[in-house]
């Protein structure tokens, strides 16, 4: 019998008429082809499919599941079994169907166009679903969560992003959101306009939270933003750019001092706050400039004249509030050579710390009824490297507004204490004061009474032997820390003296408040004594009031015989000045002390 031979298919008609539907897609799963039970399943026409994607069929978490599941393995291994998906039919329903898929990389027999443009195709079978696996849906569900996760991300750093440019407290512009505004309105300006660029402080707004709390001081500033913020309305940007800082820029011409008028009494205007009327005022600088002087063909001129803008705008502002507050300061050169100069100064300071080399002179102070010496002051002295001998004025103003004259004094407390033991070692002698001059600055320090205590705990002084001579400006502060270190010290035993007296604001009526012991008269009334009338009346009031409160009355610079016999007819305590001592070295005081 002989063997049958290889029977021959019509395979073309086997796959048309396959039981399942079948799909065959090139290289980029673009579909090439599709059988009979594909489109009646679907209810696609064969053109509808051919030439279309293969992920047009499926809905989008299939489309990540394929992506991430399918498309991998037929890389890797060529086939994919036992998947589970949802096709997409012509009227968008989903079919539950199982997929398996092989990919077919050998080239075909026949040598076509069409043929060879197939080559490395993948078949895909699809027959009815059974239900996803645990794993499949696992996949689906981690896929969905990272995407919902990315997404949060997104907004959130968008959110970060939005907030850096905006104060949280008063919703307007951040200094971070200020500058790019900035540097876009530079770009956008009309040549020949100025830029008006405004800084502005608000003046003791410590005192506010400190007296009322930090909720009645964010109403303020709110209050405040908010009155900046109509401005805006005019095209202008609005900034906060520090605590109680602000920046406000225009261009344009017709503005300039008017309009830093018109701000600073927008400023001052009463703002209620828990049924009280609060008044504010404002110190502000401006700088000017016309934006043709910007113009180049790079973002970065712009930038850099924005930035400098607001670098003397700040500049001037602070030169302000250095000269009074609630005023205006333009932005000029002098104000920069200044500015540049106290910096200068400032790390010259710092290095002549470093360096020892400040000292203390002092000068006697003596009663008036007996000569004996009473006490002394303690002078500040710079032994400058380049400038010589440099006294307080040179330098004490500039310490004070950056905050090291707080370095300063405790050096100088430790100095002047540790000379007072010294003076009083001699057994017998009658006991030696030390005046130390306290700034304003200083006596806002809270660690100043605890400082003052502990210098004298370790050395032994007696407190009484120390008078700290505190200018009036220091002694109508409204500082609860200023307060409290005076009532401190005073317990503690230390004597308190006004210093200059009658140059400042504090008056006689502010004496009744205060623990003071001493008055010092300033020593301009005493240079007027039976010269100027009213030099004369005044020093007499300084005296007569003095006594009836209970305080001991101190003349400075005393340098004629004729000063001192009015002072000794007006019955003043105690005297100190060049008629009888100019400022000592601690090398000449117990040689001078023992001639006295």
């Amino acid at each position: 019998m002989p063997t049958p031979g290889p029977v021959e298919f019509d395979y073309e008609t086997l796959f048309r008429s396959g039981p399942g539907g079948i799909l065959i897609t090139d290289s980029s799963n673009t579909i090439v082809q599709a059988n009979d039970h594909m489109l009646a399943w679907t209810g696609f026409s064969r053109d509808e499919l051919i030439g279309t994607s293969l992920i047009r069929l499926l809905p989008p978490a299939d489309r990540i599941l394929f992506s991430a599941r399918a498309v991998p393995l037929l890389h890797l291994e060529g086939r994919v079994s036992d998947m589970s998906f949802n096709v997409l039919g012509k009227d968008r329903s989903a079919r539950p169907v199982h997929l398996s898929a092989s990919r077919v990389n050998q080239r075909p027999q026949v040598e076509s166009q069409r043929a060879a443009s197939i080559v490395g195709t993948t078949v895909f079978l699809f027959t009815p679903r059974r239900d996803r696996s645990a794993e499949e849906e696992h996949l689906i569900s981690a896929v969905r969560h990272a995407e919902k996760a990315d997404a949060l991300r997104r907004e959130a750093e968008h959110d970060l992003a939005r907030s850096a440019q905006f104060d949280a407290l008063t919703s307007l512009l951040s200094r971070v959101g200020l500058m790019p505004r900035l540097v876009d309105m530079v770009s956008h300006v009309e040549p020949g306009d100025d830029l008006v660029t405004i800084a502005l402080g608000l003046d003791h707004f410590r005192v506010v939270n400190e007296s009322l709390g930090q909720a009645a001081g964010d109403q303020v500033l709110r209050a405040i933003a908010g009155r900046l913020e109509t401005l805006a309305d005019g095209g202008l940007l609005c900034a906060r750019v520090g605590g109680d800082e602000f920046v406000v820029v225009g261009s344009g011409q017709g503005r300039g001092v008017s309009f830093a008028e018109r701000i600073l009494e927008l400023v001052s205007e009463p703002i209620r706050v828990d049924d009280l009327d609060i008044v504010v005022t404002a110190s502000l600088g401006f700088s000017n400039a016309a934006i043709s002087t910007a113009h180049g063909d790079r973002p970065a001129s712009f930038a850099r004249f924005a930035e400098l803008q607001v670098r003397q705008a700040t500049t001037a502002m602070y030169k302000a509030k250095a000269t009074g507050r609630n005023r205006w300061r333009r932005f000029t050169s002098a104000v920069d050579d200044s500015a540049i100069n106290e910096i200068r100064l400032l790390g010259e300071i710092r290095s002549g710390l470093a360096h020892a080399q400040f000292r203390l002179e002092y000068q006697p102070q003596l009663h008036v009824e007996t000569g004996r010496l009473h006490g002394y002051e303690a002078l500040m002295r710079w032994d400058h490297p380049d400038r010589g001998v440099i006294g307080p004025d040179g330098f004490i103003d500039v310490a004070e507004r950056s905050g090291l004259v707080n370095h300063l004094g405790a050096w100088a407390f430790r100095e002047a204490i540790d000379r007072c033991v010294r003076l009083n070692a001699s057994r017998g002698a009658l006991p030696v004061t030390m005046s130390v001059n306290v700034s304003a600055r200083q006596l806002d320090d809270p660690r100043l009474a605890e400082m003052i205590g502990e210098l004298l705990s370790q050395s032994g002084l007696d407190p009484a032997l120390l008078t700290l001579e505190i200018t009036e400006t220091g002694l109508i502060t409204d500082s609860p820390s200023a307060h409290r270190n005076l009532e401190l010290l005073h317990s503690h035993g230390v004597r308190l003296s006004i210093d200059d007296f009658g140059t400042g604001h504090a008056g006689f009526a502010y004496l009744k408040d205060f623990p003071v012991d001493e008055l010092k008269i300033d020593g301009s009334f005493v240079t007027g004594l039976g010269i100027s009338a009213e030099d004369t009346a005044i020093v007499a009031s300084c005296i007569d009031i003095g006594h009836a409160m209970g305080m001991t009355v101190v003349a400075e610079r005393i340098e004629t015989r004729e000063q001192l016999e009015r002072l000794t007819e007006m019955g003043c305590d105690i005297i100190q000045g060049y008629f009888y001592s100019v400022p000592l070295a601690e090398e000449a005081l117990e040689s001078w002390q023992s001639s006295a």
